[in-house]
């Protein structure tokens, strides 16, 4: 993934030192190398990362009608934008094909462009900058607008340091970040925005608007006669959403967990290459394992796609003894807070086996559990058969998912209905862990934010099966929205279960045909049966990682309390008591929000290290509490 910021002043004052400085920010993310361009008291800078060896012509870009564009990205339907586009063919490079056609048609050719991908569009003559992305979320992009000074940037480090104050830690995005994820607009820094996905920001004189570009289209339907039908749709999509994202002029990583995710994806691109399409030289895989934790050990189901595909791939072990409790410091630090994994041995492990087999791509299975019916309820399918009237087929269905849920029918209607109430009717306590370790101070300001976004079903709006979808897809946004750009060694994640056609496609079939009774996962088992191993795809769903989770809260807890008093208990935070109690409940087995519970203590790691981080990016040293002030 190339980089790129920009900054215009909006009052005239000179920008004395920002490229320098930014530079020197952004050099790690630049294998390629940057370029600025400095127009008075504005400035742009791109460093430049390529997956492909096809030239691409300088960034910033200069437009037909004069304006400037920094474009970093995938596009996957390039040719249907040819078609479209006069005067340009097949030579033409991805910024200049997205350049021409944007100085035709504006933002309306942000709906147009498929792919993972971060624009903007920056100009001299009206003082505006223009950003948006990908539909998902998939390219990051930020931004920070001042009285005087707007600035973006697809890494955060120039936006939180470059400024005359360090911005305040956001609380909300901590209360969501805790809980699930924080919506996908927050940073963890009050101030500094996300490009929303699937939408288009314009910043002018200090003000922006934002306008969502595209979305799911609740009127597009599948209608096929039968199921094998669905099947070969399914499959020709998924076969095409692997296929965009195997275009590479070094070989491919593609994680293999055992599950049916990973391996899918894995046999496909094998198929693929089998078949003479040849985008990357080869295609490697990597499998984590931890063989003490006898209901989650990946090896044995790995090893079924191995054997298919006739290569071993790296086996990378994740046990909690290879999370490491050294000093956090040695490790680089992160603009947002991640899980304590990343300072294992495991990560070290896997940032070698990068560096060493020179891969630039990782292909990744997330998202197939959510848009393939991972979870099997019949909520959505039995919602869809009650609004439609269907009484008879409601009866059937209902009958059948409550002898395989095991559960009363009126217990199934219950839910269904509770779709169509208010969220504080929707969930019931009970149904909540209970994060005891939170000040009741902190929860009643954020309980908004203490859950994934949700929406009430409507009568309207599509079927409630699509709704769910959408529910679905903005959870998926905001886990997108945790993740940043990787250095040291640079790297870009790609995750064919995330194509826009491929979700559309699963978002307009019937529920039915996605999850059945004693069917989880129905479609794609159906469509794959003859490419993935049996053994695979026979799989009952992958176990919890208590046992392995308990002991890393362990050490982490012993790591973050060697450090009192804890950063997290003087911002209101965290009660420091209940903490422990929480932690010594984890270790006894009893229910906890075990999750919750290690991000917090993560969130302590990362409040500690963002403290140095500033001291070490900024001329001048900032003592932690003004490092971390938090805004209400």
């Amino acid at each position: 993934m190339s980089v790129q910021f920009g900054i215009c002043n909006l009052d005239g004052k000179p920008l004395d030192g920002v490229i320098a400085r930014v530079e020197a920010l952004l050099g790690a993310y630049a294998p390629e190398g940057m370029s600025a361009l400095r127009r008075g008291s504005s400035a742009l800078v791109y460093g430049s990362f390529e997956t492909n060896p096809a030239p691409e012509p300088p960034q910033p870009y200069r437009l037909p009608n004069q304006d400037w564009m920094m474009w970093d990205g995938r596009l996957d339907n390039r040719s249907d934008l040819l078609r479209a586009e006069a005067g340009l063919d097949q030579a033409s490079t991805n910024v200049e094909l997205v350049g021409r056609t944007y100085a035709r048609f504006g933002p309306e050719i942000f709906s147009q462009l498929i792919g993972d991908w971060a624009v903007s569009i920056f100009s001299e003559v009206r003082r505006e900058v223009v950003l948006a992305r990908d539909f998902i979320g998939i390219r990051p992009l930020f931004y920070r607008v001042d009285e005087h000074q707007f600035t973006w940037s697809t890494v955060l480090d120039p936006l939180v340091f470059l400024g005359s104050d360090t911005p305040k830690v956001c609380e909300r995005y901590l209360a969501g970040w805790i809980w699930s994820f924080p919506y996908s607009h927050f940073t963890p820094y009050e101030g500094v925005w996300s490009v929303p996905p699937s939408s288009c920001v314009r910043i002018r004189a200090g003000d922006k608007t934002v306008h969502k570009y595209w979305d799911f289209d609740p009127g597009q339907t599948m209608p096929c006669r039968h199921d094998r039908e669905y099947e070969e749709q399914f499959r020709s999509a998924f076969r095409e959403a692997v296929r965009r994202r195997m275009d590479s002029s070094k070989p491919i990583l593609a994680e293999l967990s055992g599950g049916m995710d990973s391996s899918s994806i894995v046999c496909m691109a094998d198929s693929l290459l089998s078949d003479g399409v040849r985008q990357t030289p080869r295609l490697d895989t990597v499998t984590y394992f931890d063989a003490r934790e006898p209901d989650w050990n990946e090896l044995p189901y790995a090893r079924f796609v191995e054997r298919k595909r006739g290569r071993v791939g790296t086996h990378i072990d994740v046990s909690p003894e290879s999370f490491d409790g050294n000093e956090p410091g040695r490790y680089p630090h992160r603009m947002i807070p991640t899980s304590p994994y990343v300072r294992s041995s495991a990560a070290n492990s896997f940032s070698q086996l990068l560096s060493d087999g020179d891969y630039r791509v990782v292909l990744s299975g997330l998202g197939g559990d959510e848009i393939l019916g991972g979870v099997p309820t019949p909520v959505p399918e039995l919602a869809d058969l009650f609004v439609g009237l269907d009484a008879g087929r409601f009866l059937r269905q209902s009958f059948a998912w409550a002898v395989a849920k095991r559960k009363p029918m009126l217990a199934l209607w219950s839910s269904v209905l509770r779709q169509f109430l208010p969220k504080g009717f929707r969930f019931s306590r009970q149904s909540i862990p209970q994060v005891t370790w939170l000040t009741k101070e902190f929860v009643v300001r954020h309980r908004n934010y203490l859950s994934l976004p949700s929406r009430r079903t409507k009568l309207t709006g599509g079927l409630p099966s699509f709704q769910a979808n959408l529910v679905v897809a903005e959870s998926l946004r905001c886990q997108l929205s945790c993740m940043t750009l990787e250095s040291c060694p640079t790297y870009e994640w790609r995750y064919p279960f995330l194509d826009r056609d491929l979700m559309s496609f699963c978002f307009s079939v019937p529920r039915e045909q996605m999850v059945r009774p004693h069917e989880r996962r129905s479609l794609m088992r159906r469509s794959l049966a003859a490419s993935v191993p049996r053994e695979i795809m026979n799989r009952s769903r992958k176990a919890y990682v208590s046992r392995a989770l308990v002991k890393v809260l362990s050490s982490a807890y012993a790591r973050v309390r060697s450090c009192e008093p804890l950063l997290t208990e003087e911002l209101g935070i965290v009660n420091g008591p209940e903490l422990g109690r929480a932690i010594q409940n984890a270790e006894q087995g009893r229910d906890i929000a075990t999750v919750s519970l290690l991000r917090t203590l993560a969130l302590e790691d990362w409040l500690r290290d963002l403290c140095d981080y500033q001291t070490q990016s900024r001329d001048r040293s900032f003592s932690k509490p003004p490092a971390v002030r938090i805004v209400h």
